[in-house]
């Protein structure tokens, strides 16, 4: 016997949701009190910027939302996708056999005021390739959106230094006392200074000094990869629903809607996603081979239509925000000013800038030569994930430490 007690809904400050279940189960006449936990973070592994879970998070959940809705309906609820009008002599045997067929065949769509044409290839132009296989595809369009960002972390962990750690660390610190918060900026600023100078070249070679692990610019080069990625999916994804749902029609969908005449839009759907669609099939009894045509509903086209006029609006303004971000992140990145001025920013909250010259001098020398592209990249996502102040704390502390170095 199992009698719940209650649910909790926490959000941590990680910006992780966690449902807490308490239950009280019965087992051999003691009772025993168990506790199960769902969490999930929409938020990402903060190793990435906001555009990028854009897509690799609430693209994938919308998607993937859509995915798990038709499959419920087919495999959970066995709802049938097809009903079609069979001949009244045909016996329920038949009629199996015939939904069974026109599931797996293409069937097409005719519209009600046109005839029947006995030439194959006028009357099956608009054909229904995709009602399937609408599960399956929904899924791998979701774990695509989903592909860039497992890469991105496999390959950045390689790179010795775990960047999205470092974020959760700098968001938990915004719970911490003020000593507890300037130990863990000490501790980070020592674990970055270590990462640094480990991963310098300790030999000359090509491949060090472009895009090497110990080049400098191992991180940012390969998030600009990654943000290519990501716009070669959204963009790919158009491209590869026009030519699965047939018609070459989904690049304008969004577009065309609402220029369609009336005879296109009606109580039956899009021409695209028929409600009604027909089918056809031979049976042969001994040498004779007999002509079937039936007409078949197809209700989950209902949901389907609404499912990608969804999607396009959706892919479009994520493929204005990742372009977008491409572009700023290549303009942060390939010109040095933008990094220089970034860090001096940074230092200027709390850094104290007596002798101006000397430290312009120490400032290039701190950026080009200590940091370099990869220590400039990871304090930016840092301060993206965080907040300025952290991300100030933090630059100082790395550049005390450079400071004594320097001294030494």
């Amino acid at each position: 016997m199992e009698e719940d007690h209650h649910i909790d809904i926490r959000t941590d400050p990680g910006d992780t949701t966690t449902f807490i279940r308490k239950v009280t189960e019965n087992e051999g006449g003691v009772e025993v009190e168990r506790t199960y936990l769902l969490s999930f973070n929409l938020s990402g592994n903060k190793d990435d910027d906001w555009a990028d879970r854009l897509s690799c998070v609430f693209t994938m959940v919308l998607t993937g939302t859509f995915a798990l809705h038709t499959a419920f309906l087919q495999f959970v609820l066995h709802r049938s996708p097809i009903d079609c009008w069979c001949p009244a002599e045909f016996t329920d045997a038949h009629v199996e056999y015939v939904q069974n067929y026109c599931w797996i065949s293409y069937t097409y769509y005719v519209p009600p005021t046109e005839e029947l044409s006995e030439n194959d290839a006028i009357r099956r132009r608009h054909l229904v390739k995709y009602y399937p296989w609408i599960p399956v595809l929904l899924l791998l369009m979701a774990l695509m959106f989903k592909l860039p960002n497992v890469i991105w972390r496999l390959a950045s962990f390689s790179s010795g230094v775990n960047i999205g750690h470092l974020a959760r660390l700098a968001a938990d610190s915004q719970e911490m006392t003020w000593e507890q918060r300037q130990k863990s900026i000490e501790n980070t600023s020592i674990y970055i200074e270590r990462w640094i100078q480990l991963h310098r070249p300790y030999r000359k070679h090509i491949r060090n000094f472009l895009f090497g692990k110990r080049s400098g610019n191992y991180l940012p080069t390969l998030y600009i990869f990654i943000k290519c990625l990501y716009c070669a999916n959204v963009i790919g994804q158009f491209f590869l629903l026009d030519a699965i749902l047939g018609q070459n029609f989904f690049l304008s969908l969004g577009l065309t809607f609402f220029e369609r005449p009336p005879s296109e839009i009606n109580q039956l759907g899009l021409v695209e996603f028929p409600r009604v669609a027909m089918c056809d099939f031979k049976i042969r009894q001994l040498s004779n081979v007999q002509d079937w045509t039936v007409q078949c509903v197809l209700p989950y086209n209902m949901f389907y239509e609404s499912f990608f006029f969804i999607l396009w609006y959706w892919y479009c303004l994520v493929a204005i925000v990742t372009c977008g971000s491409l572009v700023l992140w290549s303009w942060r990145v390939v010109f040095p000013s933008n990094k220089l001025a970034f860090i001096e920013d940074l230092l200027k909250i709390n850094a104290d800038w007596g002798n101006r010259e000397m430290k312009k001098k120490d400032l290039h020398f701190f950026v080009y030569n200590y940091l370099r592209q990869d220590g400039a990249f990871l304090l930016r996502i840092v301060q993206r994930n965080t907040s300025d102040v952290y991300a100030s704390d933090l630059t100082t502390k790395l550049w005390e430490r450079f400071v004594k170095t320097r001294q030494k």
